[in-house]
């Protein structure tokens, strides 16, 4: 499984190893800013962090400061694996295309991350930003995985569960779009109990009330595909080993991420467990992207 894509391969095995793991930390501690309020903890000013390069001591400050840096080492490694696919694209043509919509993802994370703050954190551009930021962390995923397993990733195996696999990843992705939407409108604490709502069970407004049981109501969804996944693939694909473990546990992540979701109602919004809350959900993103990846190669 670790055979060779080239000269260079090893390199490139682990740039983009590096760049999947940078772009979770940068979905990660984005979402620690967020729920800080550090968002514009270095001013309405980019990319000078309140006048400076470096900012003075200042918790807020720093806490942006940080992400920022993560982004930075984002578009270097980017760039880096750009440059040595392009190199290794006779191997591998998908090792010339795929760094360069990494690219495009970045400029564009970029932007947004920019009009994020001159917008003074609009609800819609921070949901906007994190399905950038994870459409990124799925192209990083992909490229680390043809690195890694280049001979699995070139095949291509009819599956029955395939249908069900992209109904997970799309309700998983708005799902979490839904979350940081919820979250930045300030609708996270708007039900102040779990799982009943003050006798409020469907949205029938656009509220902070209403928005809050939709969030809730596309996890239930969310949540009932998975369950339903993984079943299928117990039941579908029970010659692929790695594709029923990857589903089973996103599968038991998705109902810890129930429980730690009722733990942000149960605990106020605490800051360490709406970041956990993110946390969980960007892995269990990934679990899915391999997953699909996996499925289709076995």
């Amino acid at each position: 499984m670790h055979s060779a894509v080239g000269v260079g391969s090893q390199r490139i095995r682990w740039l983009t190893l590096a760049v999947a793991i940078a772009g979770y930390l940068l979905i990660v501690v984005g979402g620690t800013v967020r729920v800080t309020g550090a968002g514009l903890g270095c001013g309405p000013e980019w990319p000078l962090c309140n006048g400076q390069v470096i900012p003075g001591w200042d918790l807020l400050a720093w806490i942006e400061y940080v992400h920022r840096l993560i982004a930075l080492g984002v578009i270097l490694l980017t760039g880096a694996v750009a440059l040595a696919g392009w190199r290794l694209r006779t191997a591998d043509p998908w090792l010339r295309r795929l760094p360069f919509v990494a690219v495009g993802l970045v400029v564009l994370q970029a932007l947004l991350g920019a009009v994020t703050v001159w917008t003074h954190l609009e609800a819609a551009i921070v949901a906007l930003h994190l399905g950038v930021a994870l459409s990124y962390l799925g192209v990083a995923v992909i490229l680390a995985f043809r690195t890694w397993w280049p001979e699995l990733a070139r095949r291509a195996v009819r599956s029955p569960v395939r249908s069900w696999i992209f109904a997970s990843i799309g309700a998983v992705f708005v799902l979490m779009l839904s979350g940081a939407y919820t979250a930045k409108r300030g609708a996270g604490y708007a039900c102040p109990e779990w799982p009943f709502c003050g006798g409020f069970w469907f949205p029938t407004g656009w509220t902070n009330v209403d928005v809050h049981l939709t969030h809730r109501l596309i996890a239930l969804v969310a949540v009932l595909l998975v369950l339903v996944l993984a079943w299928q693939v117990r039941r579908l694909r029970s010659d692929a080993p790695w594709v029923v473990g990857l589903s089973l546990a996103a599968a038991a992540l998705m109902v810890a991420q129930v429980l730690v979701g009722a733990a942000n109602i149960w605990f106020r919004l605490h800051p360490a467990v709406s970041v956990a809350h993110l946390a969980v959900a960007t892995v269990i993103w990934v679990f899915f992207v391999l997953t699909a990846l996996v499925d289709r190669a076995t």
